[in-house]
């Protein structure tokens, strides 16, 4: 996936920004209290949208996020899946649910679930990546740059898989022990197949 561009009307301190990304890594550096959390947030909430729980925080994310000017606290990203398919979504953050449109600009928010809790689920449905796992693996935050256990093993043995076989879900020592067993099936001993 590439993320195109980002356009954020209202977003925490920012507004009106176009960011335009480039091909592979993107670096988003700048001063102290400049944006740069605060546009790595907006792109989360824009896949995934703003939690309205605390957590065990001061503030939601939506009361953190929501512009004292509250003119149009709203945004849009647009981003290329793998398979090249081209989609444009729209978000105003009070509301549950984006408008997602397809390549040629068609509305097609409707096909995907809309869970009652979390809204519109169509980046999970597109990707197969939840928010915990876009957010240990693509999007670092400054304070985020430690990972637990887990989620060491899950992310090294997805990277173990991609540079094997290409594909993150595809284990190379899985098919490795599955051919052997299979070679052994068939032709015999190792020593009988040699």
């Amino acid at each position: 996936m590439k993320i195109q561009s980002l356009k954020i009307n209202q977003f925490g301190k920012l507004e009106n920004q176009t960011i335009n990304l480039q091909q592979h890594i993107n670096l988003i550096y700048g001063k102290n209290e400049s944006g740069k959390s605060t546009i790595l947030k907006f792109i989360l909430a824009m896949l995934y949208g703003l939690s309205k729980n605390k957590n065990g925080k001061n503030y939601t994310d939506l009361e953190k996020y929501t512009p004292w000017q509250e003119k149009d606290f709203s945004g849009k990203i647009t981003y290329t899946l793998d398979n090249g398919k081209t989609y444009e979504v729209f978000r105003e953050f009070k509301k549950k649910s984006p408008k997602i449109y397809n390549e040629n600009l068609e509305e097609i928010s409707k096909t995907f679930t809309i869970d009652k809790t979390n809204g519109n689920q169509f980046f999970i449905e597109q990707t197969g990546v939840e928010e915990e796992l876009f957010t240990s693996t693509i999007v670092t935050m400054q304070q985020e740059v430690q990972l637990e256990e887990k989620k060491q093993i899950t992310l090294l043995q997805k990277l173990s898989n991609l540079v094997s076989t290409g594909e993150d879900n595809l284990s190379y020592q899985k098919i490795v022990n599955k051919l052997n067993k299979r070679q052994l099936e068939e032709i015999g001993t190792r020593k009988k197949s040699r």
